[in-house]
């Protein structure tokens, strides 16, 4: 399977080192973009727009395709899968500790990007009037009630896929749990 990963705010595609080495030892071509500027300043849209022309010059057309994304990440890849045609190839959506109703830190930040994530911004309302679009895809969604960036942590529920708990204690950490890849290649192994 191509598994493309998809990187939060303030991050690069370097974040995932171990998960993308354990699912390439699975077995799984995996491809971790660097999405700029990592702090969404052109909003999220721009970073999915980018998202879908790395996806269309790096991969393979006619193989299926797997998302696994974090954080900001989570809803960049709603928007490539339900605005930019990708749920058209994609089987799997791996959704860990994403801001999918929104999260109250947001509303901390300055820019665009901190905008859309907001509770109830123009970005947000449209995935969720979208997200029948996905009903196909196999969806699971990771979430710690220790999260400090996505409050609250239910917010991660966005009413579609399988909800799994992890017991990180940082939002960061849910990139090295081991039971999120372990769970990822059980999925894919089906």
């Amino acid at each position: 399977m191509q598994v493309v990963f998809v990187h939060g705010i303030w991050d690069s595609g370097r974040v995932w080192r171990r998960m993308s080495t354990a699912l390439t030892e699975a077995g799984h071509q995996c491809y971790c973009p660097d999405l700029v500027p990592a702090n969404g300043a052109n909003g999220l849209a721009d970073l999915a727009h980018k998202l879908d022309s790395y996806i269309t010059e790096q991969t393979d057309s006619e193989q299926p395709l797997v998302l696994v994304a974090f954080s900001m990440g989570t809803v960049i890849a709603r928007y490539y899968l339900q605005e930019l045609g990708g749920h058209q190839r994609c089987t799997h959506f791996f959704s860990i500790s994403g801001p999918h109703r929104g999260t109250l830190m947001a509303h901390f930040w300055l820019g665009k990007a901190a905008r859309d994530m907001r509770f109830g911004s123009r970005y947000l309302k449209r995935l969720a009037a979208g997200k029948s679009k996905l009903e196909q895809l196999t969806i699971h969604n990771y979430r710690t009630p220790f999260d400090l960036m996505i409050v609250p942590s239910q917010s991660n529920n966005w009413g579609l896929g399988q909800s799994h708990l992890v017991p990180a204690l940082f939002h960061a950490w849910m990139l090295k749990h081991p039971r999120i890849p372990e769970h990822i290649a059980s999925v894919l192994a089906e």
